[in-house]
């Protein structure tokens, strides 16, 4: 079976030349599954070739804006360069994933029901959507978006998503990590999160953990980011509890932009993990 893992964003709230934002899109055989949608998304997946319309589930770790900021924008372009024969849009995440969709697509009070009154009703809009292939009446966007809870389990077309406790900004944000199996494919994705029992044990023996690190653990010791992240040191002790084939490092801070910075964070691990280390640079695609 071929794997892909696109990253679209592997930074965080500080914009860098380098990242900005979480978003990664799992290409497995018959579907593209996302993950997190932070700024500039929409415009990421289009540089690397991806069509929003091949997404048709998205799975939200928790709803800081580096993870979501970019929803609004993926939501009305898969939506505006459809013809109306994509499949509905499954949306799931922690509270407040379906009150912040409601707000904004909502013909009612949805942030941008005017633009989808306008796009279904004026002839501007209604014949550009004639002319890429679309049949009359134009229908709304095709969604079904659910607060999910710890340990569900989703089945999409060909995976099983399993979430899990991620322990972050609580009680003012729930987060989660998931666990997708398809085939012979085991990953994790960790979402923002400090080293916890619930995400090592949902981790064990994967094949890949994709694992915040945001910073060098030297550089968060003895801050409230140490507290309630992961460092270096703590990706590394995640990784070799549960036993992991591969370690992927996302959602960098700035500081492990200075390839010093970088290559020290690296070797710290590898004094913990002796399973293979990856790097992960935005708009690359990694074969699984």
């Amino acid at each position: 079976m071929e794997a892909k893992l696109h990253v679209l964003g592997s930074g965080t709230p500080n914009p860098t030349k380098e990242r900005w934002g979480s978003c990664f899109v799992l290409d497995i055989p018959g579907e593209q599954i996302m993950f997190d949608c932070g700024p500039a998304s929409t415009y990421k997946m289009i540089l690397m070739d991806l069509d929003p319309k091949n997404i048709n589930n998205l799975f939200f770790t928790h709803h800081h804006s580096d993870h979501d900021l970019d929803y609004p924008c993926f939501l009305l372009t898969r939506w505006e360069t459809s013809i109306g024969n994509e499949e509905n849009l499954n949306i799931y995440g922690p509270p407040p994933t379906e009150l912040l969709t409601k707000r904004l697509i909502d013909l009612d009070i949805g942030a941008f029901s005017h633009d989808l009154i306008a796009r279904t009703k004026h002839p501007l809009s209604l014949n550009a959507y004639k002319i890429r292939g679309g049949v009359l009446p134009r229908q709304l966007p095709k969604y079904l978006a659910r607060d999910i809870s710890p340990g569900e389990i989703i089945n999409t077309k060909n995976a099983k998503v399993t979430s899990t406790l991620a322990e972050h900004v609580q009680p003012y944000l729930d987060s989660l990590a998931y666990k997708v199996e398809v085939e012979d494919l085991s990953i994790v994705f960790t979402g923002d999160t400090r080293p916890c029992k619930t995400v090592v044990e949902l981790a064990k023996d994967v094949d890949y953990l994709v694992c915040i690190c945001s910073g060098l653990q030297s550089d968060i010791e003895g801050t409230p980011e140490d507290d309630y992240m992961s460092g270096s040191i703590d990706a590394g002790m995640m990784a070799k509890e549960a036993n992991v084939s591969n370690l992927m490092l996302v959602h960098e801070g700035y500081n492990l932009s200075d390839p010093i910075n970088l290559q020290s964070a690296i070797d710290g691990i590898k004094e913990i993990y002796d399973g293979n280390i990856i790097q992960t640079n935005e708009l690359k695609t990694y074969y699984l």
